[in-house]
């Protein structure tokens, strides 16, 4: 019996395997005094600008109490600060300071060479071309999802 072929959706998930594996290593020889995950929340921090707190965990896929332990430990040494959403007082945003700066710029020197090594062998234009599929797949299946959890409304 012949194995299956791989399916798209099996390495999009050894690629993001990889990617968060070969950054999290990183990140933890780097010495930069944040652990892995404390990193992803950084970065994704600086994707998203302040965000309340129920939301970054949704995009971090990590429990909400896991979450408030990074940002405790966050909060502590400086490196963001929450307040509460001017909208909602009972919900909390986040929003990184300016010592985060220096900490985010190694975050992404880190994620750059992980870009470097991934495109080992592609030129430019293959590795744009890449990228606007990925972001568009990517696009395509939040739409699903927000309409999925919108019970399906426009």
């Amino acid at each position: 019996m012949h194995p299956a072929p791989e399916s798209l959706n099996f390495v999009v998930a050894d690629m993001a395997r990889l990617f968060r594996s070969g950054f999290e290593h990183r990140v933890a020889e780097a010495g930069l005094g944040v652990t892995p995950a404390e990193a992803r929340v950084l970065a994704h921090l600086r994707r998203t600008g302040p965000i309340r707190q129920h939301l970054l965990a949704d995009r971090l896929c990590v429990a909400q109490m896991s979450l408030c332990g990074f940002l405790d430990r966050l909060e502590q040494a400086g490196l963001v600060q929450r307040a509460p959403d001017p909208d909602d007082r009972r919900a909390k945003r986040v929003h990184l300071t300016d010592a985060a700066g220096p900490v985010l710029d190694q975050i992404a020197a880190i994620g750059a060479e992980m870009r470097t090594l991934a495109r080992a062998g592609m030129s430019d234009t293959e590795w744009e071309t890449f990228a606007a599929a990925a972001r568009l797949v990517r696009d395509n299946l939040t739409r699903a999802r927000e309409a999925r959890c919108s019970g399906g409304a426009s």
